[in-house]
């Protein structure tokens, strides 16, 4: 049977590049290539799901550090070459065929979808089907979330037609992420996996607007779950890619500027931890009409080999709260508020001065009030950017309120603002937005259903 913990422990294996080198120290023989014919064997079925799940690890962390910086979590240092973010994505505009890790999500959804036709050939355990299925539900659900436009190719994947190009919405990839999750569910047989599956299915209900599921769903997600990619030190491409732009020796961003400067400093709310390094005062590149920028590093990840959630129980609790503010479960202001302080107050404050984080505290975070419902949805917005802070979820989530006409503002800092300190021209010449990925030029070139690159 496979629990959850193990499901992480795959990450993690597909990080050092091979499940059984994590096994104990022998010598290992590569056998070469296995044979297309092999491939739905007991034995060789770890290595599709690993190599699906390596797919996402290897493209999240560099992106999501783009969408942290287009939606304003952290400030830009100016670096855009290594572990840095072209210019446009400084000013927090995402540029025409600026793609991101399309291939790579789409690789994921590819090699799950294979995995899922030769193991059923292949009668494979109940354990193997499930990750396979709920591989191909993250896989879409990230799709769904980091891109403008939707992609989708027949769930065949000996089916080589041009895959379907469907403008202006994602709903098709959620669509997707909800059949795969209630597949998995088909075949979970722990809490452990269970959970993820609801919590996969939970986030796609919330996007396709199915406010009802979306709460009954993260209903079912029990206290301490967490679901999270695993990073890893043994080569950069599984380096967790928002702690190393921000170390020491590169410097790529700040938490100078943001909300959450003077918001931990008045708060000491851990889940947004920054502090000072004395031995380097400055950003190491130069922001556009900024100049070095002062550095004050997040302290919510501390080495590269740290995991990054894609899913957890708090979440699952700010959905319902969500889903309650949209007409969905009990339906008042009040049990809402009641969900996301539950979330805020089982964290406790930590010690602060003027230069960031002293030490962890004992006393828990102050509960938030509502005078009213729009107060309720900027209490909820809040409490999401922080809670996923450096997750790679705000961006998407400023598009899905936009989209939806959600009240209440979120508290974004106004750098177009000559008055404010962080202000600098560069946040002038760029559009903010779109919030969302676009479809890369070389998809484009090679799918005639897609208008081509450059047009």
């Amino acid at each position: 049977m496979m629990n959850q913990k193990h499901i992480r422990r795959m990450a993690h294996a597909v990080g050092v590049g091979a499940f059984a080198l994590t096994l104990g120290a022998c010598d290992v023989t590569n056998p070469g290539p296995i044979q297309d014919e092999f491939l739905g064997d007991e034995a060789a079925q770890i290595g599709l799901i690993n190599g699906a799940i390596r797919s996402i690890v290897t493209g999240y962390s560099g992106s999501a550090y783009d969408m942290e910086m287009i939606s304003r979590q952290i400030f830009p240092g100016g670096q855009i070459g290594a572990w840095g973010n072209p210019v446009h994505v400084h000013a927090g505009n995402i540029e025409r065929e600026y793609g991101g890790p399309f291939n790579g999500m789409h690789q994921a959804r590819f090699i799950s979808e294979t995995a899922i036709q030769r193991f059923e050939a292949a009668d494979a355990s109940d354990e193997r089907m499930y990750l396979a299925h709920l591989w191909a539900g993250w896989s879409y659900r990230i799709l769904g979330e980091w891109w403008c436009d939707t992609v989708l190719p027949s769930t065949d994947p000996t089916n080589t037609d041009p895959p379907e190009y469907i403008p202006g919405t994602t709903a098709p990839y959620f669509e997707r992420a909800v059949a795969s999750f209630t597949s998995a569910l088909g075949f979970a047989e722990t809490a452990e996996q269970r959970n993820a599956a609801y919590a996969g299915r939970a986030q796609a209900n919330l996007w396709l607007g199915n406010y009802q599921q979306a709460y009954d769903d993260a209903a079912q997600v029990t206290s301490g779950f967490v679901l999270a990619l695993d990073y890893d030190e043994s080569e950069s491409g599984l380096y967790n890619y928002i702690w190393e732009a921000n170390s020491g020796t590169f410097r790529s961003y700040t938490t100078k500027f943001t909300f959450y400067e003077d918001y931990y400093l008045e708060t000491g709310d851990p889940r947004v931890r920054w502090g000072t390094d004395e031995a380097n005062p400055l950003a190491v590149g130069s922001l556009s009409g900024f100049g070095q920028v002062p550095y004050k590093p997040m302290l919510k990840y501390t080495s590269r080999n740290d995991n990054i959630n894609i899913a957890s129980y708090d979440e699952m609790r700010l959905i319902q709260a969500e889903a309650i503010l949209r007409g969905a479960g009990p339906g008042t202001v009040q049990a809402a508020m009641d969900l996301i302080n539950a979330v805020r107050t089982a964290n406790t404050a930590d010690n602060v001065d003027a230069d960031g984080f002293v030490s962890a505290g004992s006393t828990p975070l102050e509960p938030w009030t509502a005078a009213n419902e729009t107060e309720a949805w900027e209490i909820l917005k809040r409490e999401r950017r922080i809670e996923m802070w450096l997750e790679g979820r705000a961006a998407p989530d400023e598009r899905r309120w936009a989209a939806t006409n959600a009240p209440g503002q979120i508290d974004l800092p106004d750098w177009e603002n000559p008055s404010n300190p962080g202000y600098t021209p560069l946040f002038t010449q760029y559009e903010r937005g779109p919030f969302c990925f676009d479809i890369p030029a070389g998809e484009r070139d090679r799918n005639p259903n897609i208008p081509a690159a450059g047009g």
